[in-house]
């Protein structure tokens, strides 16, 4: 069953000279399995969003559920919705506090209750499913590690939960290229062996290259929900909310204008690559 979210609004300290409306008549269904990217413009409401799939806003109005659960407060099914629903803020690493690695990602496991050997086998598991050595990384400091690898940890103590849905906000950002590259590798593999997750991005070269459904918010609205290549066909659109398209497909506009008959809707640099080489070879 899916996280649904049905006529969905929320409006910031309400009656208030400070009310501010975030979220309006949102309708959003993401299903098992799926890699959706969701992008919009600084204050368009995506964080507003996610934080009610798991139950840490409440509707004003309309309804959210997961799994058939409606998301209620103070209702008896919100420590399940949390488990089922992963949610993994910016900067997660600012996050981890305790001596070693493999006491921070069991953390969220003994919330619930288990046994020390259920304990020890979702640690070991989460780490393998974001390539940390367990036998390497338990006993280190989670302060010593590289960017990269604290973002992991992080990620791997939200994974010991064993969610059924990864909700993560912007989890490149402020690190380096191979940290990067690092996370974006392993949410490909996380999602391949059936996790579903929603990557909230401002970067659109990665949604590009990770997602196969793109949602776009505007202004507390959903304005686009299709295939992400169908909605990066919208480039004057997604310009006129203050939105880009990936930089290969930009280059490939230029092309255009020159007089290169190249086809503009690649999202990959492989794909770029592949049409410039069927261009020049019909040249």
């Amino acid at each position: 069953m899916p996280i649904v979210l049905q006529n969905l609004s929320y409006t910031y300290q309400p009656g208030t000279p400070y009310e501010s409306p975030a979220l309006h008549d949102v309708n959003l269904t993401i299903k098992s399995g799926q890699f959706v990217g969701l992008i919009g413009h600084t204050g368009s409401g995506k964080s507003t969003l996610i934080q009610h799939c798991n139950g840490l806003l409440f509707p004003m109005a309309g309804q959210a559920m997961v799994d058939n659960m409606a998301i209620l407060p103070k209702s008896k099914d919100l420590k399940e919705i949390r488990r089922k629903v992963g949610l993994v803020f910016q900067y997660p690493e600012h996050q981890l506090f305790e001596e070693t690695v493999a006491l921070d990602i069991a953390f969220g496991p003994k919330t619930l209750g288990l046994d020390q050997g259920e304990i020890q086998r979702r640690v070991r598991w989460a780490m393998k499913m974001v390539d940390l050595d367990y036998e390497k990384f338990k006993e280190l400091s989670p302060f010593g590690l590289s960017g990269g690898e604290k973002r992991r940890v992080a990620i791997a103590g939200v994974l010991a939960m064993q969610p059924k849905y990864l909700i993560l906000d912007e989890p490149c950002a402020g690190l380096d290229p191979k940290g990067r590259e690092e996370i974006l590798y392993q949410l490909k593999r996380l999602n391949e062996k059936g996790l579903a997750i929603i990557l909230v991005s401002h970067s659109m070269d990665d949604v590009a290259r990770l997602a196969q459904r793109l949602v776009v918010i505007h202004q507390g609205h959903i304005v686009y929900d299709d295939a992400v290549r169908q909605v990066f066909g919208k480039a004057k659109e997604l310009e006129a909310m203050g939105l880009d398209v990936p930089e290969v497909m930009k280059l490939m506009m230029r092309l255009k204008e020159k007089g290169l008959a190249v086809h503009q809707d690649v999202l990959t640099i492989e794909e770029g690559q592949d049409e410039i080489l069927r261009v020049l070879g019909h040249a």
